[in-house]
């Protein structure tokens, strides 16, 4: 049988998305010519991520472009040395595990890394027979290690100890049972067709003094340098300061958006920071700590362009980590299927599965892909008058940022040049998952490039802020395996969940009843449950509201003139100020959706929220009878607590009381946004 060496028509979303089908045409151009539609962008956009936003101020676009039809004969080196290898593009083909991809495309990744001159992770979960007689390749250790075993570990030119990845930060890999296939069962020792869920955190890794003798223990096995892959976290500093105190040659930090084969939509929605941020406060806190030179940083999430390479490196990085474009270069669609086994393209479809991808198209594909990338970054870097990609490091005075505020621009040490907002908002009706309440489990996607507000369109200054997520300097914890506690007092009665469930009709009441909600409305078997008995004030959304003993219901339904989230934290620092918080329960309720609305909320001051969407759209929806409506319920009201309890796991919080009004657990990407909901931006 012939293998896929066609391109499909990109997947159409209705929403916009940050792989939208420019952005897959530049790949696929690239790919096929050997040669980039351009270097640089003509004029910084005035939406999307700082990298779009941001230009080198000295260059003109136009010029630089011209440059590329002769780049192969300008002098200028845009290689990097990799611990004793010399790589002809500071370039790092992304993690991405044989299970995860479906084998093909693992060995094209590890031959046009090889024959290209950069480096390729192979991810965790074993080392394909095939990938092993590539040299460039550089071998996981993960949580759950998978497959693990000496041949493994001296495979490469590198290991790498991976804590976490952007898609996923704080919750550890997801490899669904569907497509754990005998090959896979034997490769990573596990029973054929169960979930591989790997650890949330190293269980042998719980402090920078533990990963300094992981980091030592697989230096001396191997005799390889050792890196260290993390998640962009909101205090991504202090984890990166101590990766490079624990000996460990570099760091690999995963943005936010990063592609996946598999995570919950929660977690990739709302959890860590874009690589952009991350990125010029890692450089900068390395300096100052003494602990840059000779330390290699590798950073990725989103890229797909030389003008990216170029510009993260000038923030402060020595390497890009390329992993969706580097599979748009050889077929990938974004249908957001990962997780299935059934990719249209054959990227990530089940073991055994056919028909197969074409490798020698698709590393050839792949190589020309690198090549224009390579051409790329030495019209840049010639047009800039470097011989070297090393001088281009750190060069943060190079850029100038527009369309964003001030404390944004500070924040990652960039001139502003013209002012403006990161927020890009846009209503839309979320979809209900089917996973939601057929299952009551966290729905789960594959690949990445959405974050709200930021590359994905925003529906309120709550999406644009991001939860942080443990990574080495305190440990996660893991929701499915060990207990999160989200119980809540209220008025002499425990219940089992924050999340308020609406009265809508009888069906939704028994199920919130059932599993100990509280209930908006009456009709509870038990009155203690619906809060129509409870002593209450409910009121709109004001930044004007003050505090007082008792409940106190924001509800946005009634109007205001402020956000809910705006309400909720000036009347829980108010209340705080005043001394009397413990006296007031807050319950915020409104047009919210997720078990991530859920946690910003309480982290804002709210000690229960209501998320009405994901309850209303249920109510439309039409069930064949009462019984099979209250298990919708029930299983919604399971899968958003589930949801908040990823969150608090992440960031290894273990007790919902203890994050209530807690800011510090947030950051947000717009400066406007912090102000109003008075949290820190994000890198800083």
């Amino acid at each position: 049988m012939r293998g896929v060496n066609i391109y499909l028509r990109p997947a159409v979303h209705k929403i916009p998305e940050f792989w939208g089908p420019d952005r897959v045409e530049y790949v696929r151009r690239s790919a096929v010519e050997g040669m980039p539609p351009y270097a640089l962008e003509e004029s910084p956009s005035k939406i999307g991520r700082l990298l779009d936003r941001m230009v080198f101020k000295d260059l003109r676009p136009r010029e630089v472009n011209d440059l590329l039809k002769h780049a192969d004969k300008l002098d200028v080196d845009v290689g990097v040395d990799f611990f004793g290898t010399r790589l002809s593009a500071p370039i790092y083909l992304g993690d991405m595990s044989f299970g995860a991809l479906s084998g093909n495309p693992n060995i094209a990744i590890a031959k046009a890394a090889t024959e290209e001159g950069v480096v390729a992770g192979i991810g965790e979960g074993g080392l394909h027979p095939e990938v092993a007689k590539y040299r460039n390749i550089v071998v996981q250790w993960a949580s759950a290690r998978f497959g693990m075993d000496m041949d493994l570990l001296r495979a490469g030119l590198a290991v790498n100890i991976k804590i976490g990845q952007g898609a996923k930060p704080g919750i550890g890999g997801h490899l669904p049972g569907r497509k754990v296939t005998k090959i896979i069962a034997e490769l990573r020792k596990i029973p054929e067709g169960s979930d591989a869920l790997s650890p949330a955190p190293h269980h042998d890794i719980y402090s920078i003094e533990d990963l300094a003798q992981r980091v030592k223990a697989l230096r001396d096995l191997t005799g390889k340098p050792v890196l260290v892959k993390v998640a962009a976290v909101n205090k991504i500093m202090y984890v990166a300061v101590g990766v490079a105190r624990s000996t460990a040659e570099g760091i690999i930090i995963d943005g936010a958006g990063a592609g996946t084969g598999a995570t919950p939509i929660s977690v990739r929605n709302h959890l860590g920071i874009p690589v952009d941020y991350a990125v010029p406060v890692v450089d900068r806190w390395l300096k100052d700590n003494g602990v840059r030179d000779g330390f290699l940083v590798v950073a990725g999430g989103m890229l797909y362009s030389a003008s990216d390479i170029a510009k993260l490196i000038a923030l402060g990085a020595d390497m890009a980590n390329i992993g969706t474009a580097a599979l748009l270069s050889f077929g990938c669609i974004m249908c957001h299927s990962c997780h299935t086994g059934g990719c249209p393209t054959s990227l990530t479809n089940m073991i055994g599965a056919r028909p197969d991808l074409d490798i020698e198209w698709a590393s050839a594909a792949l190589r020309r892909y690198l090549s224009a990338l390579r051409l790329g970054l030495k019209a840049i870097l010639y047009s800039l008058g470097m011989d070297s990609l090393k001088e281009l490091v750190g060069r943060r005075d190079l850029l100038g940022l527009y369309y964003v505020d001030e404390l944004v621009a500070n924040t990652v040490g960039v001139d502003l040049i013209a002012e403006g907002e990161v927020a890009y908002y846009q209503d839309y009706v979320p979809q209900l998952p089917r996973e939601m309440y057929e299952e009551g489990r966290a729905p789960i996607t594959g690949m990445g490039g959405i974050v709200p507000g930021y590359t994905y369109p925003a529906r309120r200054p709550l999406d644009l802020l991001r939860i942080e997520a443990a990574q080495v300097t305190h440990p996660s914890v893991d929701p499915y395996r060990e207990e999160v506690d989200v119980r809540v007092l209220l008025a002499g009665v425990e219940l089992d969940t924050p999340v308020v469930v609406p009265a809508l009709e009888r069906a939704a009441v028994m199920a919130g009843y059932g599993l100990g909600a509280l209930i908006d409305g009456d009709g509870c078997p038990e009155p203690q449950y619906c809060l129509s008995r409870l002593p209450h004030r409910r009121v709109a959304p004001s930044r004007d509201l003050e505090p007082e003993d008792g409940v106190i219901v924001i509800d946005e339904a009634l109007g205001g003139d402020a956000w809910l989230e705006e309400a909720v934290a000036a009347l829980d620092e108010k209340a705080r100020r005043a001394g009397m918080r413990e006296r007031m329960v807050v319950i915020a309720a409104g047009r919210l959706f997720s078990g991530s609305d859920v946690y910003k909320l309480a982290a804002l001051g709210a000690d229960l929220v209501e998320p009405r969407e994901p309850f209303e759209l249920l109510a439309r929806r039409p069930a064949p009878d009462y019984a099979t409506k209250r298990r919708w319920y029930e299983n919604t009201i399971m899968a958003l607590t589930k949801e908040l309890k990823l969150a608090m796991g992440a960031g290894g919080v273990t007790s919902y009381f203890h994050m209530v009004g807690n800011r510090d657990l947030l950051r947000s990407l717009d400066g406007r946004v912090a102000t109003k909901l008075n949290v820190p931006v994000a890198g800083s």
